[in-house]
């Protein structure tokens, strides 16, 4: 299918969203709302989102959005769907194909027309909607809790997206959204449409596939459109430094020292240790824990390694010591963890 064909198709509006449509257009007395669930009482569920807003879930979490089996999920959001306020706990990145697509933040409204692209942190409370039948938006989640593996080298650099990612899983103080303006660059859109093709194929491929397209996608846009980003309410020098700071102790995290850190960035010790409580809001040996502990969990989880070889990897030298640091850190042992989430 070429690309051309699979816009097509997407514009075709499904029998969700022609139910949304028509609650969205049709006027809320009491005596058609009645009208309307009766009409659709087949289809309770749909039907109920549209009167029933407040039963939408506020609060959405990695498995219910992505499979257990995947690290990144797409999905086109359904047009005339009821706006609400909502948080999630994983990375979402907006792609706005055509038409246009409102995305409201607590304090601010961001209006994004065709080839914006904004990644949105965990935990951020937002809203989206789109009233428009051309309107064809493209949602890719990305699990926090398997970020870091995964795409990690691929923006460690100093660029405003590693800020972005490095700075959200170990900063205190988090960037809650970066916009990015791509209008026209058919590069970037092209990469959407593959990802989104690759799951429709879907088999035991399609989750490695995404992942690697996923990776030339945030080398591309870097190269192509780092220079030209919206940022809310960050201040640029104060992120960059702590990014860099993050980003070196997440490189090292086997083998990395205060003492080391400290030298690597010409800081005192005990001016360092306090710039990481700063920044983190922990110590240095706590966020350091963190690190190792995490990138341990994925090569339980991605891997066939060892617990052995595992904690050796990851710095602990003893593996007592890092069975013990995991299962204070995530409730079991690494081999219960791996046996119930693998």
């Amino acid at each position: 299918m070429t690309y051309e064909e699979l816009i097509h198709d997407l514009q075709k509006l499904s029998w969700e969203e022609e139910i949304y449509r028509e609650y969205y257009y049709m006027e809320k007395t009491p005596e058609n709302i009645e009208k309307f669930l009766e009409k659709y009482k087949d289809y309770e569920k749909e039907a109920g989102w549209c009167v029933y807003e407040e039963t939408l879930n506020r609060h959405m979490y990695e498995n219910q959005f992505i499979p257990s089996c995947s690290n990144v999920s797409l999905n086109k959001p359904p047009r005339y769907f009821p706006a609400f306020y909502h948080k999630h706990d994983f990375f979402e990145i907006v792609y706005v194909l055509s038409g246009n697509y409102k995305n409201s933040f607590v304090d601010s409204e961001e209006e994004l027309k065709p080839g914006d692209l904004c990644l949105i942190a965990p935990n951020t409370v937002h809203s989206v909607h789109t009233v428009n039948d051309d309107s064809i938006i493209f949602n890719i989640l990305i699990r926090r809790s398997t970020f870091m593996d995964i795409f990690y080298n691929t923006v460690r650099d100093k660029s405003q997206i590693s800020s972005f990612f490095v700075g959200n899983l170990y900063s205190r103080e988090k960037i809650r959204y970066l916009l990015f303006h791509t209008e026209g660059d058919e590069i970037i859109r092209n990469y959407i449409l593959d990802m989104y093709k690759e799951q429709k194929h879907c088999d035991e491929y399609t989750d490695r596939i995404i992942c690697s397209i996923l990776t030339l996608f945030f080398v591309e846009l870097t190269r192509r459109h780092g220079k030209n980003i919206s940022i809310p309410d960050m201040k640029r020098e104060k992120t960059e430094e702590e990014s860099r700071m993050l980003s070196y102790m997440i490189a090292n995290s086997s083998t990395v020292t205060l003492s080391e850190l400290a030298e690597e960035f010409h800081f005192s010790v005990p001016y360092c240790s306090k710039l990481i409580k700063n920044i983190s809001g922990k110590t240095f040996s706590n966020l350091l824990t963190e690190i190792r502990l995490q990138q341990g969990e994925q090569l339980l989880l991605y891997s066939q390694m060892s617990v052995e070889d595992i904690s050796d990897r990851v710095g602990y030298k003893n593996p007592e010591s890092f069975i013990r640091a995991f299962r204070r850190f995530y409730q079991d042992t690494p081999s219960q963890y791996r046996r119930k989430n693998k």
